[in-house]
């Protein structure tokens, strides 16, 4: 073994070590020569499982599904050059989504940077405005300081793979030729056990203690991430809070007497409550109404968010505190009770006469709603449905009432792109049916390559209106209208079958509610359902469901 050999395969072999030692267990390879040595190493490595997809932007949205699936770092790996940018939307999906994902691009060693030699572009800092952390490792060369500074490197990232600060790193990892490790080592893959922090934190309420004794309150729930919330329920029964809870917070499925899931409906239809006080819990919930509405109100805000970074949109809360919600609700459980029952009926019939005129409507509704209605009845229990953004998260958002199963989505960024393989790489881990539109469809179709490769089943619901429905709510509907349908509503015209026999899957196609009522998801059976539906009809029929909505906030105005 020559001395550039040995020096490359402990630099390799220890870096996967430790990787597995901070508890990766999954890594991502795009494929490509200058990654060699590393990915020999995963692969060579008895405990870590790879995933080989030759697409880079895919495959980065895959481990984002992966860690959302068994909820630990995934690493992703690619060749030098520009593969590495491809990787950029899910970096900055996974930094606003506290998803901690290793970001691991190989480049050419420091010689042949900035003098025109094959794919070689500028990957130090590439990454800056999305990442934790980054740092660029040293050429291989067997000195104690080279080892010691993966070690220490990767030390120090550590601290972003789990607890408040979790979001991505970046190590850049420049290699020689030749890149080939030697494989009669492997031992060097063992790895002494590192112990994972644990974090928390306790609070002094009493900055706060007056203003929750004050009558009319509630708690507002983002998406929790993996978060326990026994204690934030024990807390509004004992204390008679209403529970706003987003689809993404996990709560909805339980069922708590004290959950409101109708808000979003109730504020587009001009619900304006007067509120003592709001706590904010997890990240800022989907819906836009909600989000007006605490920007304008008077209220006291109250932010808890186990994280370092705290989201304070859509407005600056008075206080806020970086902790568990189980240790804050905790801490608040010795405080005197007070009477809110009132306040809290007051919304309990808001919530029952919402969910009235819900049910009315989706007994009729032929439009996308009632496609989603359906899709939301016949996912079986503890499934997960992974909702794609745009139209169907929102119809997600307002129809997602009693059901027990868990939502997921990307709503980091909220971009369209990558949605396919981030539920494709949960569906690893989990029972997964894929809620989406025909333009997200599209923009990921390469992400089904996954599937067919490995195995991976999941059942496609489309939503086909044949572009972009979101865009029918905007101003632009109207104030644009000569210039609409080319620039928002971008008809494409394809057809999905094609598609589904590239990436084996099976297709069925309907453009009926009545036919898709017969069918069962029960089964997850790698199909995509193609559902077709029409743009205008949607809107038009969502504006008789905001009317309905709106007489029942006007007869409800005067206990505010």
């Amino acid at each position: 073994m020559t001395n550039h050999n040995e020096a490359l395969t402990t630099q390799v072999y220890t870096f996967a070590s430790e990787l597995y030692a901070y508890g990766v267990r999954e890594v991502v390879i795009s494929p490509g020569s200058r990654s060699t040595p590393l990915a020999i190493a995963f692969e060579a490595h008895p405990n870590i499982t790879t995933w080989i997809h030759p697409d880079e932007r895919s495959a980065a949205f895959f481990a984002l599904g992966l860690i959302k699936g068994s909820d630990k770092p995934v690493a992703i790996l690619c060749t030098s050059g520009t593969a590495a940018a491809n990787y950029t939307p899910a970096i900055a999906e996974s930094q606003i989504s506290r998803l901690p994902l290793i970001v691991l691009t190989s480049d050419r060693p420091h010689e042949l940077r900035s003098v025109g030699a094959p794919q070689a572009i500028n990957q130090v800092n590439m990454f800056n405005n999305y990442v934790n952390y980054e740092f660029d490792m040293p050429i291989a060369d067997n000195s104690k300081e080279c080892l010691g500074t993966i070690q220490y490197q990767l030390q120090i990232a550590s601290q972003y793979l789990y607890g408040p600060h979790k979001g991505p790193i970046h190590f850049n990892l420049p290699f020689r030729d030749p890149l080939t490790p030697d494989l009669t080592v492997t031992h060097l893959l063992t790895s002494h056990h590192k112990l994972i922090p644990r974090y928390q934190k306790t609070i002094d309420i009493t900055d706060i203690k007056e203003v929750l004794a004050r009558p009319k309150g509630m708690i507002i729930v983002g998406d929790m991430q993996h978060q326990e919330i026994d204690q934030l329920l024990t807390y509004s029964t004992i204390f008679d809070l209403p529970i706003l809870a987003d689809p993404l917070s996990k709560i909805r499925k339980y069922q708590h007497p004290n959950v409101i899931t109708t808000y979003d409906l109730l504020f587009r239809s001009g619900l304006k409550p007067q509120v003592d006080f709001v706590i904010r819990v997890g990240k800022p919930v989907i819906s836009k109404q909600t989000n007006q509405w605490l920007k304008a109100c008077d209220a006291f805000q109250i932010i808890v968010q186990n994280n370092d970074k705290i989201d304070v949109f859509p407005i600056e809360p008075n206080v806020a505190y970086d902790m568990s919600a189980n240790d804050f609700f905790r801490s608040l459980m010795n405080e005197d009770s007070v009477n809110r029952k009132s306040w809290l009926t007051y919304w309990h019939d808001l919530e029952h006469q919402a969910r009235v005129e819900i049910q009315h409507y989706i007994a009729s509704a032929n439009d996308e709603s009632g496609f989603v209605a359906q899709v939301l009845d016949k996912i079986p229990d503890h499934h997960a449905l992974f909702v794609s953004n745009s139209m169907p998260i929102r119809d997600i958002d307002n129809l997602f009432v009693n059901q027990n199963i868990d939502i997921y989505a990307n709503r980091g960024a909220n971009g369209i792109d990558g949605v396919t393989s981030t539920a494709l790489g949960m569906a690893v881990h989990k029972d997964i049916t894929l809620l989406i539109g025909d333009l997200s469809f599209y923009h990921d179709m390469n992400g089904l390559l996954m599937s067919k490769l490995n195995d991976i089943h999941m059942n496609i619901i489309l939503l086909n209106n044949d572009g972009g429905g979101i865009f029918s709510y905007l101003p632009q509907k109207d104030s644009a209208s000569d210039y609409f349908e080319r620039l928002f509503g971008t008809p494409t015209g394809l057809n999905f079958e094609h598609a589904a026999l590239m990436y084996d899957f099976n297709f069925v196609r309907m453009d009926n509610i009545s036919d898709f009522a017969q069918l069962s998801l029960s089964t997850i059976s790698s199909t995509i359902y193609e559902l077709q539906t029409n743009r205008q009809n949607n809107y038009q029929q969502h504006q008789k469901l905001y009317k309905k909505l709106s007489e029942i906030v006007h007869a409800k105005s005067s206990f505010l």
